[in-house]
């Protein structure tokens, strides 16, 4: 655990706020890097390299506490089988490197870097339509293969914690969880959610036959330093939230996405203001949530509003 890292989570335990940057593979694609077809913005580092450090580098001006590294799309689940596979460890190494070099160049020392892993698999695209995650099949042994490659390659890095993004299909969260629990870094869990309306009840993202309670209550069985609600709509993180308090008592974390995929690009349609957005957050931080930022859709701008959090 780096030195930087005991220092910010002591000013967590203290009831300090801390911003998380906001979409990064979106903002690349705002930026103009090229989102590709199954695996979406999984090797840009090795595309554009210098929109990939521009990007972080954008979030720490803007006031980001904590930057992840754009490696949601960039495990072997996602590039593997593919003309990628051979470059899986220069891309992720690259990934990495971006997101140091945006440190440096800022000379922000206090930023943590954060490695996100997810349990995502390359899109499946038949006779134009794309085939749910769920109905996707991946072997325990490709997940494990694939999830112990990536903390590696972070724990190798340096970055000063884990970042598990999208939790929602518990038979790949499972093996992932299983497999940090044995990391030398922090993790910090990320868990989304999705509800029909508001009669319904609040289930997996991915697989609404799944409570999102059960998810929470799997991943609360881990003691992550950090729990929390990402990629799910705006209105929905408070009642969330709510569950998640009923099983972890660590510190709390939310970050919205807006706006749709259809794949390989972000749909930008009726993103959410950051004058809104920083209306919603004020409910969360009264809520108990003290890591707060964007996802997928949002960029640098709602980042500096919610710095006002602080």
């Amino acid at each position: 655990m780096s030195s930087r890292y005991q220092k910010f989570f002591q000013k967590i335990k203290e009831g300090r706020t801390a911003i998380l940057d906001s979409g990064v593979s979106t903002e690349l694609e705002r930026q103009g890097a090229p989102m590709r077809d199954t695996h979406w913005s999984g090797r840009v580092s090795i595309d554009e390299f210098d929109i990939l450090v521009n990007t972080h580098k954008a979030y720490i001006d803007a006031g980001a506490d904590v930057i992840t590294v754009n490696s949601y799309a960039s495990s072997r689940l996602v590039l593997g089988q593919s003309i990628n596979e051979s470059l899986i460890e220069k891309i992720n190494k690259k990934n990495i490197e971006a997101a140091f070099e945006a440190r440096t160049q800022t000379g922000a020392n206090e930023v943590l870097i954060a490695g996100s892993i997810s349990h995502q698999v390359a899109w499946q695209n038949i006779d134009g339509k794309i085939k749910r995650q769920i109905d996707i099949p991946v072997s325990t042994d490709e997940l494990e293969f694939a999830f112990n490659e990536m903390r590696e390659f972070f724990e190798a890095g340096d970055v000063d914690l884990l970042l598990l993004e999208m939790m929602s299909i518990p038979e790949r969260a499972v093996p992932l969880y299983d497999c940090v629990s044995n990391s030398t870094l922090p993790v910090w869990c990320g868990l989304s959610a999705k509800r029909i309306d508001h009669k319904s009840k609040i289930t997996s993202f991915h697989d609404e036959l799944v409570s999102f309670e059960n998810n929470v209550k799997t991943a609360s069985r881990y003691n992550f330093d950090v729990m929390g609600i990402m990629h799910t709509a705006v209105d929905l993180i408070s009642d969330c939230n709510s569950i998640i308090k009923n099983h972890h008592t660590g510190p709390l974390m939310a970050y919205p996405d807006s706006g749709y995929f259809q794949a390989p690009n972000w749909q930008f349609v009726d993103i959410i203001t950051p004058q809104n957005l920083l209306k919603f957050a004020e409910v969360w931080k009264t809520e108990g949530m003290q890591i707060i930022g964007g996802c997928c859709g949002l960029g640098p701008e709602h980042t500096s509003f919610l710095t006002r959090l602080k």
